[in-house]
Parts: C-alpha cells; structure tokens; sequence
C-alpha cells in the first residue's frame, strides 16, 4: 500500500478510483497525471488551495503495484506520494468526495455499490451529518455536447460545441423511459448540498443503472449524487485520453460537478450529455447492439467474397466507398491485407469478444422490459457464443472481429453441407 504524506488530507480533496482493468487503468491514470498537473498550473480550482490526492481500490495487488508503477513514470514521484489503496467501496466512501468506477457488469456495480458490508452506499451512510459539502465548484469550461447533435459515437465527428442542455424530454408514461437531466436552476445548498459524486463508467443494464443512481439518491437524500457514464473508443483512446463518454445524470448541478473530470479522459467534445439516470449506459448500449450486428454482417460479406475469389482489398475498398460501410468495415476490419486492422494482428488488443457477446445480452435484456423483439441481435448473441466457445475459448479473448476467422473455420469444416444434407435439421 502506498501512503500520501503524514499531512491530513481533507475529504473534498480527494478522488478515487475503483476498478484497474484494461479500460480502467488507462483511464485512471489519464485523471490522476492531468488533475495533478492542472492542478499544479492553477488550471483546476475545484479543491481551492489544498492539492488533490487520489485512492485506488483493486482486489489484485499486481495490478495495483503495476498502476502505481506506470502513473510515477507518467506523472512522477510527487504525484504517487499523494496516493493511497484502499480495500473497500465503503472505505473509499468515507476518504474520498469524488468516486469513479470502471468495472465488468451488472453484478459487480451492484457489489460495489450496493453491498451493506463493503459498499460505497454503506460508506456514505457512515458519514457524519455534518460532513462538509463539494461547495460551489466554478462552471466547467469541458465542451459537452447534447445527443441531439451526435451522428456516429465511433465517428471522428467534430462535436466542440459548446454545452446546450436538452430542450425536449421522451415520453414519461413508461417505467423505462429515460428523461433528459433537471435544468434545476436553484442547487442545493448549505446542510442538504451533496458532498459526494459517483462516477460508474461501466457497461451495465440501463435498468440496474437507473436503479441503482435512485436507491443512492434516496437513501443519502441526493447529498450524493450518481451518474452513469460508460465510454467508447476501446483500449487505445482510453490510453490517448481520447474516449467518447457518454452520461445520464440526475441534475444541472451534478453535471456541472462531473464535465472537468470525464474530460480528462475524453477527446475534444467527446463528453456527451444524453438525459437523466441510465440515459447516458442506454445510449452505449444501443451503439453496441449495432456494432455487434454490424461486425458480423461485415465478417460475413468478406468471408463471401474471398469464397467467391474476389480480391479482399478490393471488396474492402468497395464497401468503404458504397452504402456497405459502417465503423466496423472503416477501422475494424478483420482482413490481414488491410494495415493496422485487427486482422493485420491477428485480433490481439481492440475490443474483446467476450464482451462484445456481454453487450448484446445487455441490449436483450434492455429490450425484454420494454417487450420489443431484437431478432438480429438475438442471432448475433448466438454467434459470439458460438465464437467464444470455440475450441479452448481462445477467441474469447481476441477482438471481436474474430468471427471472420470463425466463418473461415466452419466452412473449412464444412458446417453448411452438413445442414443442407439433413432435411431433419430446423
């Protein structure tokens, strides 16, 4: 464990971070080095005069021995000595104002959050009641830009404007509907200000996301307030503070409190308001059910050609130019002859199949509440199945591009002639 200074360090200073995986890491480390350095710049006032210092909570040491590592070479000596482990979400709850989280799935936020031992809700009820408020933060100047003037999440799209929140709100006559964030232009103040914010940045059921923002809401009487913020971008812009972020939020003012901080990791205008409470996780899943439908469609038409002895880049080049293409068939191709596609390295890195195969069953659960048949994604589903139980499970792990290979593999296996030769098969 690393300890900060013997100096006490107040609550409001601190940031911290929970779950040090392949998106995590990156992410957390963007946010500690550009904090600390803005800090040193006089660039962030949200901490007045004190520095800000950093938890980390990890189950498994080597990472977190490993992060600490990397984040001294990026962001030196200075700024690991005001960073501290710690072993629990209720532990983190009750040291640090500004809590993220990047974590697998459902299950897990619900642990880390809501478990009445170890969790983060469990922390904030340990709290005094006289435990200091997050104040008035000066307005962020991150560029957020309303879902409205999205096109494509992937997409280079230049979305720099400056911050309008939503003008119209969906229907509210559903449980499931999700309703653009409060403008509430008075905040809270004095005794009933928040004194924390929660981050999750994970992937989950929006349902499950929605619930949980609410049970903490209610609970803590919104003195904490929680936001549902996953990204898109995969590994690679996580590492270049690139990434996409999109966010539910619960009010004006926990916005106003969240923009700096996810713009740390985001690219320029990558940091998307998309409504209230799940809005923000329900957004990323829809963008996935496409992807994942996409990418297969694309492994398919690829496998097709090459069977039909056109020319790959060719056909690659096509597509790219006609009303084939797609994310997936611009910078995910798994073809060997294109440069710097997942095929090109054997589908090392990207975005893992496995995961991809996590995200449609979250798109199918998402869509069961709200009794709208997917079929498309229900297939899909079955082929990342298929794919990640393929021989010892290594294309699990491969990017999910990988099912071009896995087409190749059934054809060679002659998969189709034996359907076709059983007029008992269904």
């Amino acid at each position: 464990m690393v300890s900060p200074s013997s100096q006490s360090l107040s609550r409001l200073s601190k940031i911290g971070w929970i779950g040090l995986g392949a998106m995590g890491r990156p992410m957390a480390l963007n946010l500690f080095t550009k904090t600390h350095l803005a800090h040193q710049r006089g660039e962030w006032a949200g901490y007045g005069k004190e520095k800000p210092s950093f938890l980390i909570c990890e189950e498994d040491d080597s990472r977190a021995e490993s992060f600490l590592f990397d984040l001294r070479e990026k962001g030196g000596a200075g700024l690991v000595n005001r960073v501290e482990r710690v072993g629990s979400g209720k532990e983190m709850a009750m040291h640090a104002s500004r809590i993220l989280t990047m974590l697998p799935s459902t299950p897990q936020v619900e642990a880390v959050y809501l478990d009445p031992k170890g969790g983060i809700l469990a922390g904030l009820q340990a709290l005094p009641l006289d435990t200091p408020s997050l104040g008035d933060l000066p307005a962020s100047t991150s560029p957020v830009k309303p879902v409205s003037g999205v096109e494509e999440l992937s997409s280079s799209t230049n979305m720099s404007a400056p911050y309008m929140p939503p003008t119209s709100s969906p229907p509210l006559d559903s449980p499931t509907s999700f309703a653009p964030a409060s403008s509430d232009p008075n905040p809270s103040s004095g005794a009933d200000a928040p004194h924390t914010l929660l981050i999750d940045q994970t992937t989950l059921d929006p349902t499950t996301a929605r619930d949980i923002a609410s049970q903490i809401h209610a609970t803590t009487s919104h003195r904490a307030l929680m936001l549902d913020a996953p990204v898109s971008g995969g590994t690679g812009a996580a590492e270049r503070g690139e990434l996409t972020i999109m966010f539910g939020s619960p009010s004006s003012e926990a916005t106003r409190m969240a923009v700096e901080l996810l713009g740390r990791m985001a690219r320029d205008g990558g940091v998307i308001d998309c409504g209230s409470n799940g809005a923000g996780v329900g957004v990323k899943v829809c963008n996935n059910l496409i992807l994942a439908i996409n990418q297969i469609a694309l492994s398919e038409g690829l496998a097709l050609g090459r069977s039909l002895g056109l020319d790959p880049v060719l056909l690659h080049n096509v597509v790219n130019t006609s009303s084939g293409q797609s994310w997936s068939s611009r910078v995910n191709s798994p073809l060997e002859e294109i440069p710097g596609s997942p095929g090109s390295r054997h589908y090392a890195g990207g975005f893992q199949t496995r995961l991809m195969l996590k995200d449609a069953g979250l798109a199918l659960s998402a869509a069961a509440v709200c009794n709208l048949p997917i079929p498309m994604t229900w297939a899909a589903k079955s082929v990342y199945e298929a794919v990640c139980n393929e021989g010892e499970g290594e294309m699990a792990t491969r990017d999910f591009s990988v099912v071009f290979e896995w087409l190749k593999k059934k054809q060679a296996e002659g998969v189709e002639r034996g359907w076709k030769a059983d007029p008992t098969s269904t």
